[in-house]
């Protein structure tokens, strides 16, 4: 009865501080009851006092009454006997006094009336006295007649004794105050009940506020309490995984109800929270033994062991959709099985529609029959037998395509979370086992490839009998050709052989007839082996085609997570894992590499390999080569040379498979050589024709039998599995291939144990003609290369200004700056330098500017003064020691903090073109002037000044104008636009220009004509050419004397053309702190539609952008892909897979180009083949862009930002 109240009764459903405050209000009342009876007790008491003391000052006036008395009747006396005379006058002064006496008698007992008659009566009688008692006395002392005064005396002694005089006062006072002494023993005694009441009234509430007090807390522990300690076990039993608890108190209307609601819902919460937990849990488990079987069987045998015990299956069965067209038709072919006996009545195949197993792989949807027929099935155990309470069938679908249908019998209901586990791990085994089978066909592929190469070896070598079998044939019909006419000349002589000759020559022609015949079909036979080596070597190409897709796929969802992992955004992964992660990343680039070193190989041996011919500086070749492995030669503790001893100025190639040749070579050399040198000699032959480049090392060598098999595809020298040294053994066969194609060879000469020397020779080549046919220009006559040698060694550092001075080579000493007199605001310049004389008098001139000066002598100190004091500009030698000056401006460059300082080149060598490729805003070649230094100097403070940028877009289509302001919108530069070449001719006069972007293609004075104009005029305006078609050779060759950024207006060209402005306009000059802390802000709430077939890309590419803001929409093919873009015509970009099934990205990206209100969307395709065409076809189905496969994260990030800055 009591739990009941406290669960639901009028007082329980009142609010925690209403009990609480009704509870305090109760004691504070009896608390108030208590004081308010000692209150009114202790007045009574009081009250009583007051009146005894009222009585007790009667009993006092009364004594003072009859004293008076008795001296008024003493004085008259004394007067009359002794001093009659004076009588009159005491006797009024003692009666004055007793009538004082009397007054203050009376008005003491005007309070008390039984008093009061007794007062009132000596009153009376004394009021009397003096006439009727003193009277004969005063008339006798005034006569002076003694006798008289007897007689008086008499009379007065007599009348005193009577009730009129002394006797009637004195009785009457005597009453009065018998009648106050018993008012004051009545008083006294009211006094004392007072008393015991008081004590009995506080004991009383005393006992009653104790009671209330007991009844508060035994309310407030059964209502407030108890509840609230109930509920604080119960969530203890909750955070102990108890999900049995029953929630109590929840109808209450108090906080306690609000409560145990609270904890129902917790409970709810966490019931769902576990059996989230049990879903995935299970499902990681599921697919983590799932990826360890390579067999349908084992598949299906490895899902059924992990499932059926999560669900509580006492038999389960797994059939596969065989979809080979039988004469009964599509079926399911039982694979695997759980605790399940094979009966005689039932098959291991079920077609499509039969039974509930055919009937879920029909309809493709769940199936669950609870209650089970008490017949249906009985699970048997080790003890006995039980009936299946539920059957449950799973189809397993991918893509609308059937692969199987998964039977269950379970002992118990099914529940919601194992409904949950089925719907999720559905799609998993589907994609799982479809991944399988895709597997096993690419595994069947190959060996069927492998088996087609083989038998292509047989045919061929059988090829080469036979043609051997042919000549020899050949040579025997010449050899009887001879006989023959050495029988027709003995015929003529001797005529009478004649009929065996012609016996023997009709022989000889039916053997000819039948070795030609013989001819004939081992042509054939020959053409038919040609035939199929084409299509061999087609098998080969798609092949390599399907493997770079099959593992450039999972390779994207690998480098992008390992990398997202890595970089650890959310910070909550330790230094362990984010090195796993970096190493997992790492690994994966370096199998990306090895899959491109495959199919270049793959693209040189099928002739796909294009190369493109431009001049190339020997020098410069030779001074990258040794600033890129300089850092490795000296990690490995290994002299480093590289030197260009009379070798040709210029080369006509392929610059970048030159520099993949050497980059090889000079790896390899450093890879086996553990101690010593490797050297790089540039030189070449006799006839000045070929550029030869040596490349010698002192490491282990190369035995002598292994030195015509080590160009070859994947030989080592040492391939066994100690061997030393890794690799795939592709880096020198690719190097001798790509040398061939330059028209070169790679040549070696080596020894065991005494190093090797591989030396390159390509052609020298010549200029390619121009258009109309005249030879280009020759370059203008250089000194000779063999007069001196430009070497560069890790030891040492040529001094460069030798052309500035005579003076001898001097130690690099510090030079005197103003580092110690920075002011805020200042203009600063710092300079780099290795010569201090030249370097003071570059401080010296910095000075007369009125600018402050920085001195460093190497490139560490100038990247450390430039970090540091973040100059105004910078003048930057070349050759310095250390770092040199082309390393200073990359790091410079690639640092937030720094990129936006300008720098300007004051070096020896004659580098201006590649100086403006790395950011320069000028280059100055030794030795110089004072006003070129001032130049320089003007330069510097233009870049650096705070001023808006001003860009001239000059092209004649006002779309395209507008397009380029839109892009370089982020760049907060002042556009001006102009439509022909005469209106930009007008703009640069007016002067305070940054960079012009010019199109070729204007009305009147071509693009050309208008470089060459603004180059004659003097005008030095950096110049990016936007042109809107593919340049020939020779047109880039003109444009080169003018300017390195030449942009193909397509698929890269906003991101290059973004770049190339960017680079001049220096325009993170003001906040790269900023702009590093926040490069993904612009991303944020932008809509991106991700269109893609592989789970594992859409789950790794959503990840990624997701983690910068971006809202993902996600579709899995083509058709899908439209749907969502009518459904949500908000998105703003689309990344498209091409390879997926129903709709492919081609058919997808035309089909979003033929509506209108889709024609600007941007659109990046994304493709794991990586093949030459790829990029051609998925423009010309209308992507935007093109993204090979696997994606690299920064290069799709701001591939992005491009585009939505474009739009």
């Amino acid at each position: 009865m009591l739990e009941k109240l406290t669960e639901r009764s009028w007082f329980a459903d009142l609010k925690m501080q209403t009990k609480a405050g009704l509870i305090v209000g109760l004691l504070i009342a009896m608390f108030m009851l208590l004081l308010g009876a000692n209150w009114v007790t202790a007045r009574m008491a009081q009250e009583q006092e007051r009146r005894v003391e009222t009585i007790r000052q009667v009993s006092v006036l009364t004594a003072d009454a009859m004293r008076a008395f008795n001296r008024r009747q003493l004085e008259l006396l004394r007067s009359a006997l002794a001093d009659p005379r004076n009588l009159k006058a005491r006797l009024s002064a003692s009666t004055t006094l007793t009538n004082e006496k009397l007054a203050a008698l009376r008005a003491a007992v005007v309070a008390q009336p039984m008093l009061l008659p007794f007062a009132e009566r000596a009153g009376r009688i004394a009021g009397r006295w003096v006439d009727a008692v003193a009277a004969p006395v005063l008339a006798a002392s005034e006569s002076g007649d003694p006798a008289a005064m007897d007689a008086a005396l008499r009379v007065f002694l007599a009348a005193e004794s009577s009730e009129e005089g002394y006797r009637g006062i004195i009785g009457a006072l005597d009453e009065l105050s018998a009648a106050a002494s018993a008012e004051i023993v009545s008083a006294q005694a009211d006094l004392d009940r007072a008393d015991a009441i008081v004590g009995t009234i506080d004991i009383i509430a005393l006992v009653a506020t104790l009671c209330v007090a007991i009844a508060g807390v035994f309310l407030g522990a059964m209502f407030m309490a108890r509840p609230l300690r109930r509920l604080a076990e119960q969530m203890t039993r909750l955070a102990e995984n108890d999900r049995t608890i029953e929630v109590s108190y929840a109808e209450r209307k108090d906080e306690v109800g609000t409560l145990a609601r609270a904890l129902k819902v917790f409970k709810a919460t966490s019931i769902a929270a576990h059996d989230t937990d049990w879903v995935k849990s299970g499902l990681n488990n599921i697919a983590a033994r799932l990826q360890a079987q390579e067999d349908p069987r084992d598949f299906a045998d490895a899902l059924l062991t992990e499932l059926a015990p999560l669900l509580g299956a006492g038999v389960g069965v797994f059939y596969a959709h065989d979809e080979a067209a039988g004469p009964e038709g599509s079926a399911l072919e039982l694979v695997g099985s759980y605790a399940f006996s094979e009966r005689r009545h039932l098959s291991t195949r079920v077609r499509i529609g039969e039974g509930l197993v055919g009937q879920c792989a029909l309809e493709r949807k769940t199936i669950v029959l609870s209650p089970a027929p008490a017949d249906h099935l009985r699970i048997r155990t080790g003890t006995g037998e039980a009936s299946a309470h539920s059957i449950v069938a799973v189809p397993l679908v991918l893509k609308k395509r059937l692969l199987g249908v998964i039977e269950l019998a379970l002992l118990a209901p099914l529940e919601e979370r194992a409904r949950r586990l089925l719907n999720e791990v559905a799609p998993l085994v589907a994609l799982s086992l479809d991944n399988l089978v895709r597997a096993a066909r690419t595994r069947e592929l190959l060996e069927q490839s492998q088996k087609q190469a083989q038998e292509l070896r047989v045919a061929e070598e059988e090829l080469r009998t036979q043609q051997e079998e042919l000549r020899a044939t050949n040579e025997q019909l010449h050899e009887r050709s001879q006989r023959l006419a050495a029988s027709e000349e003995e015929l003529r002589v001797q005529a009478d052989e004649l009929q065996a000759s012609n016996d023997v020559l009709r022989r000889s022609s039916q053997e000819m007839t039948a070795q030609k015949e013989l001819l004939e079909a081992l042509n054939q036979q020959m053409e038919a082996r040609a035939e199929e080596l084409l299509r061999a070597n087609e098998y080969k190409s798609q092949f390599l085609a399907n493997m770079s897709h099959e593992l450039r796929t999972p390779l994207n969802s690998l480098l992008i997570l390992s990398q997202d992992l890595a970089e650890n955004r959310t910070g909550n992964l330790d230094a362990d894992q984010v090195e796993a992660a970096s190493i997992i990343h790492s690994s994966g680039s370096n199998l990306l590499r090895l899959i491109n070193d495959i199919l270049d190989l793959s693209k040189v041996e099928a002739g796909k390999m294009e190369v493109v011919h431009e001049p190339v500086k020997v020098a410069s070749v030779a001074q990258r080569l040794e600033r890129n492995f300089r850092r490795l030669a000296q990690e490995r503790k290994l002299r480093l040379a590289v030197s260009v001893t009379d070798a040709p100025e210029l080369v006509f190639t392929d610059p970048g498979k030159l520099d993949q040749i050497l980059t090889n070579l000079v790896g390899n050399a450093l890879k086996f050589t553990m101690q010593g040198r490797v050297s790089v000699t540039f030189s070449k032959d006799e006839a000045g024709k070929t550029l030869k480049v040596a490349v010698a090392d002192s490491g282990i060598g190369i035995p002598e039998d292994k030195l015509g098999a080590i160009f070859e595809a994947f030989e080592q020298v040492d391939a066994s599995t100690r061997r030393q040294f890794g690799g795939t053994g592709l880096g020198l066969a690719i190097t001798q291939r790509l040398a061939r194609l330059l028209g070169g060879s790679v040549t070696v000469e080596s020894a065991l144990g005494q190093g090797s020397t591989f030396t390159l020779e390509i052609p020298v080549g010549e200029p390619l003609p121009e258009e109309d046919g005249e030879a280009a220009p020759a370059p203008a006559p250089q000194p000779a290369m063999d007069a001196r040698q430009v070497a560069f060694d890790t030891s040492r550092q040529e001094r460069e200004a030798a052309g500035l001075s005579g003076l001898p080579p001097v130690p690099a000493v510090s030079v005197e700056d103003d580092r110690d007199r920075l002011t805020p605001g200042a203009t600063v310049i710092l300079v780099v330098e290795d010569d201090p004389v030249f370097a003071r008098t570059l401080v010296g001139l910095v000075r007369r500017k009125g600018y402050l000066a920085l001195a460093a002598g190497d490139g560490e100190s100038g990247l450390a003064l430039a970090r540091t004091y973040k100059p105004t500009g910078i003048l930057l030698d070349v050759m310095l020691p250390g770092l040199d000056g082309w390393t200073v401006i990359e790091r410079l460059k690639a640092d937030a903090a720094t990129r936006h300082i300008p720098v300007h080149f004051v070096s020896a060598l004659d580098e201006s073109r590649r100086g403006r490729d790395l950011g320069a805003v000028g280059f100055l070649t030794k030795p110089v002037s004072a006003d070129q230094l001032s130049e320089a100097l003007g330069l510097l403070t233009h870049y650096s000044a705070d001023r808006p940028r001003r860009v001239l877009v000059v092209d004649d289509d006002a779309a395209a104008r507008h397009a380029v302001r839109t892009l370089l919108a982020r760049e907060k530069a002042q556009i001006v636009e102009a439509a022909s070449a005469e209106a930009a001719l007008e703009v640069v006069a007016q002067g305070d220009l940054d960079c012009i972007v010019l199109d070729l293609g204007l009305p009147g004075m071509s693009g050309f004509e208008l470089i060459e104009r603004l180059a004659d005029g003097g005008k030095h305006v950096p110049v990016v050419v936007y042109s809107g078609r593919d340049l020939t050779t020779e047109e880039r060759m003109k444009l080169r004397a003018f300017t390195d950024a030449i942009v193909v207006k397509g698929a890269l060209s906003p991101e290059r053309l973004l770049d190339e402005v960017s680079l001049f306009l220096h325009s993170v000059q003001r906040e790269p702190e900023q702009l590093a802390a926040n490069p993904d802000g612009d991303l944020e709430g932008r809509k991106l539609l991700l269109v893609d077939d592989d789970m594992r890309n859409i789950y790794a590419l959503a990840k990624v952008l997701r983690a910068r803001g971006v809202n993902v929409v996600l579709a899995q093919d083509g058709a899908k892909a439209l749907a969502q873009l009518d459904e949500q015509p908000d998105i703003e970009i689309v990344l498209m897979d091409v390879m997926m099934p129903v709709m492919d990205g081609y058919e997808a990206m035309t089909q979003i180009r033929a509506q209108p209100r889709f024609a600007k969307l941007p659109v990046i395709a994304l493709t794991a083949k990586a093949m030459k065409d790829d990029r051609e076809k998925c423009l010309a189905a209308g992507a935007s862009d093109y993204l090979a496969k696997p994606v690299d994260v920064p290069k799709l990030l701001s591939m992005i930002r491009t585009w939505l800055a474009a739009r």
